[in-house]
């Protein structure tokens, strides 16, 4: 039997291209090996944008409480959490439970586990003044670190470290990022870290600008200048470049051209479509094409140590108060955010 501890707000999606619903609810007593966290900060993800306006499949739970990028501190805890205490400031992702023993999990690619229970999809997420969680799947937040950048941990510095991470990103590496988003201005900072030569690829000159003040050795706008042409110019062809154009497939196999010898394509935006590259040139150059989906617990814990360290300082837009999602999801689809949008709740 569910017992229900504490009233609050959540901000409902009930069906496509409609505002968010804010309520009032009931939120639950934490069972065994959970904890119910009071949401103290979240970021707005276009992954939810997507879901909103249709061009994702809705989650299975509906109506649900979207909202994965979480920062809160513990309220209460269930039986048999020994390392967690009401007070302590932690984060939750994506990804809610993963099983730990399905083939994937013990691989160590959590993030593709067959019983995988994903944030906002599967239960309710993080658009609201609490929150369920395993607390096996929190983890601490590093002294320092403020509410409005430990969100960004979650998922807009996980998913590039982690793409950097199985690229094999190494000190002296030449590593161009197309798309200068909030995930790509993140991935200037944590291939800078790696001490990469950084090139940011981009159509915005603001973003490419940040990009610059991020520590992107060089920028190229992909609107005046052959992109392709200007990487080989100035490096003689990329080591990596991580791909996060999410609407064009033809920025794909750009990026693929603008490979050296033995270079990899890392692939996390992912537009409609199907890329067409030349065989013969991808086989004689060992080029290789990987695909990067979200991230672990690993490279979450990695993020918020470079917070910790001020090795990466996310780009954010902080918007004040629950009743404001629906204004950060409106700038979000007006393109008026530079970086990820964070809603702090107090």
């Amino acid at each position: 039997m569910v017992i229900y501890m504490v009233r609050g707000k959540g901000a409902f999606f009930v069906e496509p291209k409609k505002p968010l619903q804010i309520k009032e609810i009931d939120f639950p007593e934490p069972g065994y090996g959970e904890v119910l966290l009071k949401v103290k900060a979240v970021g707005v993800c276009h992954t939810d944008l997507a879901t909103i306006d249709g061009e994702f499949p809705p989650p299975p739970l509906m109506p649900t409480i979207l909202g994965h990028e979480i920062a809160g501190e513990v309220f209460k805890i269930g039986e048999g959490v020994k390392d967690l205490k009401p007070g302590d400031r932690v984060v939750l992702s994506w990804l809610w439970h993963t099983c730990g023993k399905c083939k994937y999990c013990v691989r160590g690619d959590e993030h593709l586990c067959e019983y995988l229970i994903e944030t906002g999809r599967h239960v309710y997420g993080g658009y609201a003044e609490y929150v369920l969680a395993k607390a096996s799947h929190v983890l601490k937040i590093p002294e320092g670190v403020p509410w409005e950048y430990a969100p960004a941990a979650t998922d807009a510095i996980a998913t590039p470290f982690k793409a950097l991470r199985i690229a094999g990103a190494k000190e002296g590496d030449v590593v161009a990022v197309w798309g200068a988003g909030a995930l790509g201005l993140n991935a200037v900072q944590v291939a800078k870290a790696k001490g990469c030569d950084v090139i940011a690829v981009d159509v915005a000159d603001s973003k490419l600008e940040k990009a610059k003040e991020l520590g992107a050795k060089y920028t190229i706008n992909a609107w005046r200048e052959d992109p392709v042409k200007k990487i080989l110019e100035l490096t003689g062809g990329a080591d990596i470049i991580l791909q996060l154009v999410p609407t064009d497939v033809r920025t794909y196999e750009q990026a693929f051209e603008a490979l050296r010898k033995g270079g990899r394509l890392v692939l996390i935006g992912y537009p409609p479509g199907k890329m067409c590259l030349p065989v013969i040139e991808w086989g004689l150059a060992e080029k290789k094409v990987i695909a990067s989906l979200a991230f672990t617990r690993y490279d979450i814990s990695e993020s918020l140590r470079l917070l910790a360290q001020g090795k990466v300082k996310p780009v954010i837009t902080v918007y004040r108060g629950l009743e404001s999602i629906n204004k950060a999801l409106d700038d979000l689809r007006q393109g008026k955010v530079l970086g990820r949008p964070v809603v702090l709740m107090d």
